[in-house]
């Protein structure tokens, strides 16, 4: 900063002032008004003209970054900008204000310049790293290290470039500021990573999404814009050896927690209005305080109890205690459908944040169990005495899925597909074509047949794979970093049609197994999967019990003397070919409680028809009432299907769909291909009833899935 001395000013530019006795020049010319009036005239421009210099200076060190934070105070008229300053040293040669005043605003304007720069770069640092730091949710000293490595880079790389655009000479190479500019831009980045697990999206409705989005980025902006204003102002005192102030360090500290705190809001609010359009879709129930007639809504369940087990009724001398018990568990279902929906949001959420990687996955959607569902699971699990005591806490742990999260995956393209494909057929003369035909049911030939029936089940393993390795992926390192927690994994399906091949369903248990050896998740029940194959394992002890359930222990990978215990059921397989992926999950909430979840994994072509399927089933077995008017239309035509004809032709048409769905999803559906047609399976059936029943008739009852 240049000082002006006014009295050395007016010496220096006079002609005489070779003249090495300053006092004989004074006393010379003090005694002649006329010259007295003409150098004190010579000052006052002097003193002007050197503010101006000052002011020149001081603009000339002003890079890109300088220019723009002065640019947007100019228009805006908010702060000290250079406009500001003109307008002072006009003021002062008008006589206005005083010289100091004057020189005070551009000595102000420089200390601001150099703040707002620094403002700038701090908030750029935090941008850099605001992806990791959601992604990751700041977890790990790997990820708080990659922050700091990022931060430094964003900030000494933003101000070298700040220096680089200014008018002054080999600026940008100044090794003491990019020394700086690298050390607090490290302790930026790594807090700023270490607070990106506060930038949460609730996504529910958009307004909620943006408004946690905001709340929670405004939160961790300002934490992290307060650490960055301490440790800027920390490191400057300390390389430059300027005096350290409780004062400065608390301005210091107060401007870029606001700074942050601003940008962490807005950049909250966005991230979660982009990620609710894109990815995330919670549905919640609008009827939630709506009354329950406890009455009714236990006499039909009853009645269509009995309807549907006629060999195994609810007694009549039971009628009276049943309805007690379950007009209770009815109250209940209400009061429990109310504390679902309010953590379907933090359930997702965390769903949300294990699949970081979202370039497979075409939409991820959540909704908690309502009251009527509620309802039905309590007392169907009543009565196969699996309801051990009638109270709150024993429902909620008996509702297993209550949070219902579901992620749809993306098809392969037929590109992809094609390569995979013919690398095994790269010996023979076959192609992805004749594949294509083959696997769809086309007769291609005994010979072609032949040979790739001996290399179907590798391709198919392979097309799986590249579908679904991503998620697996991601679910294996949520597993062992505690984020993910599932307790067992169905994998429905037969060899054509089930998502997961069976070397990543063993993936998955080696990461529970993992998880539970090393403390990260606290359990003693053995890991359960639901697969076609048996699995094949080393070293196993196996033995059955009394369902044909397979007990399975084998030593575990994770710690070497102990064993890992499996479950393994052989009911993969529907008799409608359903398929998907489900497993159920413990979900840690901030309220203290143990969320029960249930996430279904399944294809974007498959996802239509699975949320229809399920219907004539459901109708089948009960689990919808004969009086419920939704599906009234339907309903007797179902329930009178012959269970070793027309039924059993009516599920290998649902069966046949899966199929070709499938198909298409793996990229291995034929051009030609026309989808299966329930009147080529059902016969002696009128086609108006077939046309009520087929999928667009179970979506059209459905409400338009």
């Amino acid at each position: 900063m240049t000082y002006i001395n006014s009295n050395i000013n007016v010496y220096n530019n006079n002609s005489i002032n070779e003249d090495k006795n300053k006092d004989l020049y004074q006393a010379k010319y003090e005694s002649n008004a006329d010259i007295s009036i003409f150098s004190e005239n010579r000052t006052q421009t002097n003193q002007s003209g050197s503010l101006r210099d000052e002011f020149e200076n001081i603009q000339d060190e002003q890079g890109f970054l300088g220019k723009l934070w002065d640019g947007i105070k100019n228009i805006t008229g908010i702060g000290l900008g250079s406009n500001k300053v003109e307008d002072a040293i006009e003021d002062y040669e008008k006589g206005e204000i005083t010289y100091d005043e004057a020189l005070s605003q551009i000595q102000s304007f420089e200390q601001k310049q150099e703040d707002g720069v620094n403002i700038i770069t701090n908030v750029a640092s935090g941008a850099a790293t605001a992806a990791i730091a959601i992604g990751t949710g700041g977890i790990g000293l790997g990820v708080i290290g990659a922050g700091a490595i990022i931060g430094a880079g964003a900030k000494a790389g933003l101000k070298t470039f700040d220096r680089a655009t200014n008018k002054v000479e080999g600026d940008a190479l100044d090794a003491k500021q990019i020394v700086k500019d690298s050390l607090t831009g490290a302790v930026d980045g790594a807090i700023n990573v270490a607070t990106g697990g506060m930038v949460g999206k609730a996504a529910g409705t958009l307004g909620k999404s943006i408004a946690y989005g905001a709340i929670q980025g405004a939160k961790a902006g300002a934490i992290s814009g307060a650490a960055a204003g301490a440790t800027e102002y920390t490191v400057n005192s300390l390389v430059d050896g300027e005096e350290f102030t409780f004062e400065g360090l608390i301005s210091s500290t107060a401007q870029n927690a606001a700074a942050g705190g601003v940008f962490g809001g807005v950049f909250g609010g966005v991230s979660g209005a982009i990620d609710f359009k894109t990815k995330v879709k919670i549905s919640h129930d609008d009827k939630l305080d709506s009354p329950v007639d406890t009455k009714k809504q236990v006499e039909s369940y009853i009645e269509n109890y009995n309807l549907n087990h006629p060999d195994d009724p609810i007694k009549l001398e039971d009628i009276a205690r049943k309805t007690k018990d379950f007009t209770d568990m009815s109250k209940a279902s209400k009061e429990l459908a109310i504390i679902f929906d309010g953590q379907i949001d933090e359930a997702a959420l965390q769903i949300s944040k294990v699949f970081g990687n979202k370039e497979d996955i075409a939409r991820l959607t959540a909704r908690a169990k309502g009251q009527k569902s509620t309802f039905e699971k309590l007392a169907g699990k009543d009565l196969k005495g699996k309801v051990k005591s009638y109270d709150p806490e024993t429902y909620y742990k008996t509702i297993s899925d209550a949070l219902g999260v579901r992620i749809q995956m993306k098809s392969l393209d037929e590109k992809t597909s094609k390569e995979i494909v013919e690398s095994f057929l790269a010996d023979t003369d076959l192609t992805y074509d004749d594949f294509r035909k083959f696997i769809s049911g086309t007769d291609v030939g005994e010979d072609t047949a032949k040979i790739l029936s001996g290399r179907q089940n590798d391709i198919l393993t392979a097309l799986k794979t590249k579908q679904t390795q991503s998620i697996v992926d991601q679910m294996v390192e949520g597993i062992k970093t505690g984020k993910l927690h599932i307790t067992e994994i169905n994998n429905y399906g037969d060899d054509l049609t089930s998502y997961f091949t069976d070397a990543q369903v063993l993936e998955i248990a080696d990461a529970y197994d993992y998880a539970v050896k090393n403390g990260i998740i606290k359990s003693t029940e053995p890991f359960e999967i639901v697969t076609l194959n048996d699995l094949e394992l080393k070293n196993a002890n196996v033995h059955f019990e009394d369902d044909e359930t397979m007990i399975i222990e084998m030593p575990s990978k994770a710690k070497e003397g102990e064993t890992f215990t499996i479950r393994h059921k052989k009911k993969a397989v529907k008799d409608s070919g359903y398929t998907s992926t489900q497993m159920n999950t413990k979900h840690n909430l901030h309220s203290g409680q143990t969320g029960n979840g249930e996430l279904q994994i399944r294809g974007t072509e498959v996802n239509g028809f699975a949320d229809v399927e399920h219907i004539p089933y459901d109708i089948r077995t009960g689990k919808i009432a004969f009086d419920d008017p939704k599906y009234s239309s339907i309903y007797k035509i179902i329930k009178d299907l012959d269970p070793d004809t027309t039924y059993k032709a009516y599920n290998q048409y649902l069966a046949d769909t899966y199929k070709a769905l499938r198909l298409k999803e793996l990229g291995l559906l034929p051009t030609d291909y026309t989808m299966p047609e329930i009147g080529n399976f059902v016969k002696g059936v009128d086609k108006e009833i077939l046309e009520l029943i087929n999928w667009a008739g179970l979506a059209k009852v459905a409400g338009g899935h």
